[in-house]
């Protein structure tokens, strides 16, 4: 059963992506900024690699290596058909990092146009400014970070019933996707799955026993488990191989020693342990 027509639009999608920003600034044991001219990108990661056991990078990464981990962690999240577990580090630490490299930009900004109002020549003849392409990675890192977040919430907005559902005492739910979710995550899945409930009641559902006005199990009454959305882990996915996994079944008869650098289309549930230990990566 789908509800998906159900599901009220998001008008604030933009103060939702401000919360989490500001959420991965105000955590305890988030990456400081510094006041130095420099991004300190080894030291942002090094904060926040402690906490995130799902997307691991080194503590002495620098900022390109921390944008490489935003993008392979948006395109997991991107092909993967569930919710994978919110990459705290690597969001609080790119937060951090743009943060400080506006500061930068801004600073450097100033002192460009101090040096042309100078200078003799006036205005520099060059198209661009060294904080024009400073400014253009700052760009390339909000694209990632605010797509990763809108894929989430795009999963978020489908899966809802079921997320709120996790939350029942006595619920039999067979997916663990409210675990996956990061504090702000968690209240818009509720609220949403609070608004769904009222809009399917208020189309018609309340004239309707009090025992089958129930969106999500309520046996012996009414449906089980069948009536809440779940993502399909048997969706092909095609998945890059890192690491040397050794010998992973791929079937129910099938068994294969698998090698760094392979790649392979597969139901996603079998690679799924090995995409959430950063072994395998989605494409």
């Amino acid at each position: 059963m789908s509800f998906s027509h159900f599901v009220p639009p998001i008008s604030r999608r933009r103060m939702f992506f401000e919360d989490q920003l500001d959420e991965a600034l105000s955590r305890e044991g988030s990456p400081r900024l510094s006041t130095s001219n420099t991004v300190g990108g080894a030291d942002l990661v090094a904060a926040g690699a402690a906490n995130d056991e799902t997307f691991p990078f080194p503590s002495h990464a620098a900022p390109g290596h921390l944008l490489k981990s935003l993008i392979q962690a948006t395109e997991n999240e991107r092909c993967a058909p569930d919710i994978l577990p919110y990459p705290e580090a690597i969001v609080d630490s790119v937060v951090a990092q743009i943060v400080a490299q506006n500061e930068q930009i801004r600073l450097l900004g100033t002192d460009e146009r101090q040096k042309a109002a100078g200078s003799d020549s006036g205005v520099s003849l060059l198209p661009f400014k060294p904080s024009d392409i400073m400014a253009l990675e700052v760009q390339r890192a909000q694209f990632f970070l605010c797509e990763l977040l809108r894929c989430r919430l795009r999963k978020i907005e489908a899966l809802a019933l079921t997320i709120n559902y996790e939350s029942q005492s006595g619920a039999e739910a067979h997916t663990q996707l409210r675990e996956h979710l990061s504090h702000n995550e968690i209240v818009v899945a509720d609220r949403l799955a609070e608004l769904i409930s009222k809009c399917v009641r208020q189309a018609g559902l309340q004239s309707a026993p009090s025992e089958l006005q129930q969106l999500v199990p309520n046996a012996p009454y009414a449906e089980g488990n069948e009536v809440l959305p779940i993502p399909d882990i048997d969706h092909y996915v095609f998945c890059v191989v890192l690491d040397d996994l050794g010998v992973v079944r791929l079937g129910d008869d099938a068994e294969q020693t698998v090698h760094a650098g392979e790649v392979f289309i597969v139901p996603y549930r079998t690679f799924r342990p090995y995409i959430l230990e950063g072994r395998v990566r989605l494409v």
